[in-house]
């Protein structure tokens, strides 16, 4: 019986005999709502569109109504919300095939409200502009582009009022040394408009200014794993430059190769000297060196057990009456479970230098592990019969039926040592990562 009822309470009918109840208590808001929720439910529903369009139509007059009061007491404000909730009732109710009698022999009395309105608040915005309130004038502006978005200059008006003060304190932040506010502010200027005053060119230079190259060097391997450092420092680097951080610059393998080339020095020559000397040839601030302490792969061996199922099966049986009827039952039966475990574990030690002081930033040693695992199972009679057991016996319903054809159709290989290595290592260059990041809002104010 309860399956049976909650639909009907929440059907398209049910929706409609509470909006009759509404509208004969005269709440023709609330009634028109729940007309439109029953003729969503069921456009087909009769009973529901007539609804709506009795209910509507007086709700649509309600809004009206508000605008003649409003225009009558000139509050241009009011009047204009009132218009625009009639528009949006109305195209509402003609989305759901709903059409109202809507007054377009009001919308010219509309067009002069807005004339006016748009008239007053661009002057109020001029004001405010020109006693460099900003954020008021910004308010206003919006106000009129939201109305007309061509309104006389209020486009390029609302620029001035919305980049002026960023301008204003993108270039104190600047001047004094704050490169990451600076940046901020000129961005957001940028973004709204590009051509303003010389923002570009500023925001161009608190780049410069405020960049921060880092160079990856010296990468050693104390695991067992070969080329495990190559690995690493591939995927660190790779991490860095996908860094949001707009000041971060990374001095790439090429470009160090290049650079070393140049200066006829190999790796050799490059991690014998000193920080400060290397910082000066790589044109780096800060050199980032790590050293893979383990790298311990386990893989268990495949485990197979016996376990104990269950098979259905049919009986024929004679009732009382001598009628014939099926009979289900079950029988035990065993089958074959395999599991099987792998992980990787990965620590790296890392330090972060400055080439300007040859002193460490920052030091720490970080952990990446994967892991993966394996289970499945396989029965060598009908599988479609085949029922897991458990303490009730044969595990029947719809989730034990999907946990065993999830374990029967199971991964049957475990990921290998590479793969984990992969995942593992991806999780220590996004550790690296955020530790550089972090230090850098210390070092790039």
């Amino acid at each position: 019986m309860l399956t049976w009822t909650l639909p009907g309470c929440n059907g398209s009918k049910a929706f409609v005999k509470r909006a009759g109840k509404m509208e004969e208590a005269g709440l023709m808001d609330q009634a028109a709502n729940l007309y439109y929720t029953a003729v969503v439910k069921k456009p087909t529903n009769i009973d529901a569109m007539v609804g709506l369009k009795r209910t509507g139509q007086i709700v649509l007059g309600q809004h009206i109504a508000s605008f003649d009061e409003a225009v009558a007491y000139n509050q241009r404000e009011t009047a204009l919300d009132a218009w625009h909730r009639a528009e949006a009732w109305d195209s509402k109710l003609e989305a759901v095939g709903v059409d109202l009698a809507f007054p377009e022999a009001k919308r010219a009395t509309y067009e002069s409200v807005k004339n006016a309105f748009l008239d007053a608040s661009y002057r109020q915005a001029n004001i405010l502009l020109e006693q460099e309130m900003f954020d008021e004038a910004l308010l206003e502006f919006d106000a009129i582009l939201e109305l007309d978005a061509t309104y006389q200059d209020a486009p390029a008006l609302r620029n001035v009022a919305f980049c002026e003060p960023r301008y204003r304190r993108g270039v104190a932040s600047q001047e004094g040394e704050r490169f990451r506010e600076a940046h901020k502010e000129f961005a957001d200027i940028t973004a709204t408009d590009a051509g303003y005053k010389d923002a570009s060119e500023r925001l161009a230079q608190v780049l410069e200014d405020g960049r921060f190259t880092v160079a990856l060097v010296e990468f050693k391997n104390g695991s067992s794993r070969l080329n495990l450092e190559v690995k690493i420092q591939t995927l660190v680097e790779q991490a860095l430059m996908s860094s949001d951080d707009p000041f971060l610059r990374v001095v790439d393998r090429e470009s160090l190769a290049l650079i070393l080339q140049e200066q006829s020095m190999g790796l050799s020559g490059l991690t014998s000297g000193g920080d400060v000397e290397i910082g000066n040839i790589l044109g780096a601030k800060a050199l980032l060196k790590a050293t893979i302490t383990t790298c311990d792969h386990r893989q268990s061996r495949l485990s197979k057990s016996y376990q104990t199922g269950y098979e259905q099966y049919k009986v024929e049986r004679v009732n009382e009456e001598g009628k014939k009827y099926t009979e289900t039952k079950y029988r035990q039966v065993q089958y074959r479970e395999f599991v099987q475990d792998a992980s990787v574990d990965i620590a790296c030690t890392f330090k972060f230098i400055s080439t300007t002081t040859g002193e460490v930033v920052a030091s720490n040693t970080l952990y990446g592990r994967a892991s993966d695992n394996i289970r499945y199972i396989e029965y060598d009679g009908v599988t479609s019969k085949f029922y897991l057991g458990g303490n009730s016996g044969a595990q029947t319903g719809s989730a034990a039926r999907a946990e065993r054809d999830r374990l029967l159709n199971g991964r049957r290989a475990i990921r290998g040592a590479d793969a984990l290595t992969d995942e593992a290592g991806q999780l220590l260059a996004n550790q690296m990562q955020t530790a550089v990041e972090s230090e850098l809002l210390t070092l790039v104010p």
